[in-house]
Order: structure tokens, then sequence, then C-alpha cells
């Protein structure tokens, strides 16, 4: 066929070995992020790898044998038997080469399966016959060029990037890339509510900054000079900073260090009624100085702290929070609809699970064998692909609807199964109404037979009646007509 022409045109001896790589992409897809996570988990135990603390080699062998005794029960009952014998072997080569050098391993490996992946992603979706353009514009495709990128960067700069690699769980799990859509979707939403949070918070800077500017003291923690790799300030540290003559000015005991003013500009009221306003369940009056019942300004702190509280807090952040969880629900509610269409109704016909209930065919043999959607798949290749020349009837008004992108000829709300069980049904209602109709027939037939001789009946008996009435009454003798009488002819 025509893309299979401009393959081996492009790539004249690999074909075979591309239509196996593309048959494989979801096997290569699961080993590139387990491979991610088992480098992150010896990255999180072990990095930095220079600290000076010597892995205990009979731990990783204890681990070892534990691992491989679970691969062993876990491929026994033929479930999650992989993932704990290849940590087993990750603990081997730690053991064996080292920290870095089964890094350096798995990153490799990492790297050139995810090229694979790459390659089975583009013969799986033909990225590469639509050209450059087509390629750029592909999101997808740009996401997991974007993923061999970063796992470069891991192999020859620095380890950390593999940590960008976990981000694929979002790509693989339908729930938590709804979880990012929920905040995407009503995106404008968001922003614009959190403006409105944004105006408050710098109206309430301006009010603390005029009003209260004595009460924004933040208590503070000095930062300890504690040696590198010590956990401990040394001795010779503390006899420095704690002694007798530098008292006043030791960081543990020292009250000036222990607190400092954080609106003498408006600047930094904006900044601490950001920071710690919004972050404190109460507002920004559990951070300020509490002040006296007796202080002249305490009612107006009343007042600030609590309208904070409920116009921020309360409202303006809950909405926020509100749009959020309402756009997950919907999410969740759109993707349990989509799951029950694509579980009762059919791809082809539109058809219900219901409208096969006490019919000869159920819904699972109707979408398996009648309306199977590879079967009509094939099709469309097959008319793609046969010459026009000859091509049959119904391929030649396939092949026009199919150009025309018209799906017309899909059969919508019927199928071949319910025809012949509908039609088998009103052969019998035909026959019931016959018979029903022969009957009314019958009774039609009798009823003008009847209808006919009472008809005569009465015809008799009006003729009689008129008889016995013209006895009963003579003509009178005026009434009567004289008959001229001829005489005989002599």
């Amino acid at each position: 066929g025509k893309w299979k022409n401009r393959v081996s045109n492009s790539l004249p001896n690999t074909p075979a070995m591309l239509y196996w790589f593309s048959r494989r992409m979801t096997l290569w897809g699961t080993i590139s992020f387990n491979l991610a996570v088992f480098i992150n988990l010896i990255i999180a135990f072990f990095y930095p790898y220079d600290s000076g603390q010597a892995i205990d080699d009979s731990l990783l062998l204890m681990l070892f044998w534990v691992l491989t005794g679970l691969s062993v029960l876990a491929m026994l009952s033929q479930r999650y038997g992989l993932q704990p014998l290849t940590l087993a072997l990750i603990l081997r080569s730690i053991y064996h080469l080292g920290i870095r050098n089964t890094l350096i391993f798995l990153g490799t490996l990492n790297l050139i399966n995810k090229v694979v992946f790459v390659v089975s992603f583009v013969g799986n979706n033909g990225t590469f016959i639509m050209g450059y353009k087509a390629m750029v514009m592909d999101v997808e495709f740009l996401y997991h060029l974007g993923y061999v990128l970063t796992s470069t960067l891991g192999l020859f700069v620095h380890e950390l990037f593999y940590s960008i690699l976990l981000f694929d769980l979002i790509y693989r799990e339908e729930t938590l890339f709804n979880v990012i859509k929920s905040v995407t979707r009503n995106g404008r939403s968001i922003l614009l509510t959190a403006l409105l949070a944004l105006i408050l918070v710098y109206l309430f800077s301006i009010v603390g900054f005029l009003c209260l500017k004595e009460d924004f003291i933040m208590e503070v923690d000095p930062l300890p000079h504690i040696a590198p790799g010590n956990s401990k300030l040394s001795d010779l540290t503390q006899q420095k900073l704690c002694s007798p003559v530098l008292f006043s000015f030791c960081f543990c005991s020292a009250d000036e260090f222990s607190s400092e003013r954080a609106c003498d500009t408006l600047l930094m009221c904006i900044v601490t009624v950001l920071n710690h306003g919004l972050r404190n369940g109460g507002g920004v009056g559990d951070v300020l100085r509490q002040p006296s019942k007796n202080e002249p300004l305490f009612p107006a702190r009343v007042v600030y702290d609590l309208l904070f509280y409920f116009i921020v807090i309360i409202i303006v952040l809950n909405l926020i929070f509100g749009v959020i969880i309402d756009t997950f629900a919907d999410l969740r509610s759109e993707k349990q609809k989509k799951e029950e269409i694509l579980k009762t109704t059919c791809f082809i016909c539109c058809l219900e699970r219901d409208k096969f209930d006490n019919k000869t065919v159920s819904f699972e043999e109707h979408i398996k064998l009648e309306h199977n959607i590879w079967n009509y798949l094939y099709f469309i290749v097959l008319v793609r692909e046969k010459n026009k020349t000859d091509y049959t009837g119904p391929e030649s008004y396939v092949a026009m609807m199919i150009k025309n992108n018209n799906l017309d000829w899909f059969p919508r709300m019927q199928a071949m199964s319910l025809v012949v069980t509908d039609g088998d049904g009103e052969q019998n209602e035909m026959r019931m109404l016959q018979d029903k109709l022969a009957s009314t027939m019958k009774v039609v037939m009798t009823l003008t037979m009847q209808l006919t001789e009472l008809k005569e009946q009465v015809c008799k008996e009006a003729k009689q009646n008129r008889l016995h009435e013209l006895e009963s009454n003579p003509v009178p003798p005026h009434c009567e007509v004289d008959v001229p009488t001829t005489r005989p002819y002599r």
C-alpha cells in the first residue's frame, strides 16, 4: 500500500523492525517508567555518594535475598514478579559495581528504551509521513522528545534531572491527569479569583501600613553558625558567640534577634500579609503582635483580623477551592459517563444493551461478531489499498463515502439480528391480523345476510299492510269512472 511503500522507500531495510517495535509500544512505556522509578529510588537513598557514609554490604545482601524470594513467590502467583526481581538485581549491581556505575547503566538503558519507544510511537501514528511541521505540532510527540532530552541530561549532566521523569505518572494515569485538568480547565476563573485575593491583600496591607504598623512584629530564628557536616556548634564557635562579653549578641539568648519589624515599607507589608496571612488558618492576625485590651487601637485590630479572616480566608480561598473541586467532580462524572457509554452502547450502530434483551443475539455477541470495530477498520484499509478498477459496487460506494468523510454507510440504529427477529415477529403479527380480518369478514357477511332478510321481511309486511288498507277503505262512488260501452256491429 501507499503507507507501506513510503516506509520502504524511507527505511528500506527496517519495515519489519519498525513493525516489531510498534507492536510493543505499551511494553516500552512500562519499562521506561519502572526504570525511572528505580533510578530515583537509588538517588533518594544514596545521594550524595561521596558523603563518607559507607554502605552496609550485609544489608544489601539481605535485601537482595529477600527481594529474590518475594519475586519467586510473586512469579508463582503470576503477578508483580518482575519488579522485585529487578530491584534485587539492582541491589546486586550496587554491591558489585557501585552506586554511580549502576546509575550510569540504568540511565543508559532508560535512554535507549525511550528512543525505542519514540520510534514505536512514530510507527504507530505515522508521524514521520506527515512531515516535520506535523511532528512539531504534535504535542504528544514533543512530550516524548522532552522525555528523551531529560534522560540525556540526567545521564550526562546531573543525576537529579531524573526526578523530572516521575511526572510521567500523570501522563500514564487518567485520574491524575484529570486532577491537573481540574485546575487548567477553569484556569481563567481561578486566575480572576486569585487576582481578587491579591487586590484584597493589597488593601489590607495599606490599612496595616497606615494604622497598624507597630503590630507587624515577626518572631524570627537566626541562622545558627554550624560547621558543615556537624549537627552541633563547635566549642570554639560556641565560646565566641556566647561569651560573657558578647552575651547580648548571642543568638541563643538575645532578645533583639528573636523579633523584627515587618512593615516599615508598604512592600514589606504586602509581602508579610501575602506570605503569612494566606498560609495561616486564622489569617494574618495569628502572626502579628498580640495587643493588650487597654490599647487604643485594640478594637481596630479586632476588626482588621476578623475582616481578613472572613473575607480572604473563608470566602475568597474557598471560592478557588470550590472551582477546583467542582471541575474535578465534573471531569469524574464525564469519565464515568464515557465508560458507561462504551460498556452499554455499540460503537458502530449506537444501539444500547437493552435493545438486545429477550433477543436471539446478546449484546456481547453483537459487538464481537456483527459490529466488530476491527472488522470495519480492516474493511476501510482494504478499500484504501485495493485497486479502484477491482472495486465492487458496495466497495465503490464506501470508498466515495470515506473520501468525503461521510459515515452514512455505517448502520445507524439497526442490526441484522434485530431485523431478522423483528421480521419473524412481524410475520406472526400479520398472520394474527389476517385471522382477525377473516373472522371479522365472516361476521360482516352474516350481518349483511341478516340485514337483507330483515329488509325483505319489512318490505313484505309493508305490502301486506297496504293491501289491508285498500280492502278496508274502498273507492267512493263519485270517484267511479264511467266506462263507455260499445254496441256490437250488425
